[in-house]
C-alpha cells in the first residue's frame, strides 16, 4: 500500500444520501418546493400551458397541473400542499424546473390545491 492507504470502495468523496428514500419501489420525483424526495403518485406534475397564449395575466405564462401526469413537455413536480408551492415560488424553482424565463401564472396550480 502506498502513502495515501486504500481508498473505499465507494471512492473518495462518497457521501451519504441525505435525502430519505421511499421504502416503497417505483418511480421517485423530487419535490421542487421542500426537495423531499416521494413516490410519482404522491406528487403533483406542473407544466407549462402554451395552448391559451391570450388568457395569461400581464404577460405570464400559464402552468396547468397535469392530473394525469402525461401532458408533452418538461414538469416539475410538487407536493399538493399549499406550503410546498409557496417554497417553490419563494425559491423560484417552478422557472426553473421547466427551463423558462419570465413570470408564470400559478393561479389555476393555487385554485387546484386550494387556496
Amino acid at each position: 500500500m502506498g502513502r495515501r492507504g486504500r481508498l473505499s470502495e465507494s471512492g473518495p468523496r462518497a457521501r451519504p444520501s441525505t435525502y430519505p428514500v421511499p421504502p416503497v419501489k417505483g418511480p421517485v420525483r423530487t419535490c421542487v418546493g421542500c426537495r423531499g424526495r416521494d413516490q410519482r403518485s404522491a406528487l403533483l406534475r406542473l407544466v407549462l400551458d402554451d395552448s391559451m397564449h391570450g388568457d395569461a395575466v400581464a404577460g405570464a405564462r400559464r402552468i396547468v397541473v397535469d392530473v394525469r401526469a402525461c401532458l408533452p413537455g418538461r414538469g416539475a413536480w410538487v407536493h399538493p400542499e399549499p406550503r410546498c408551492l409557496e417554497l417553490a415560488e419563494r425559491r423560484r424553482a417552478v422557472p426553473r424546473a421547466l427551463r423558462v424565463d419570465g413570470p408564470l401564472d400559478l393561479g389555476e396550480v393555487r385554485a387546484h390545491l386550494g387556496q
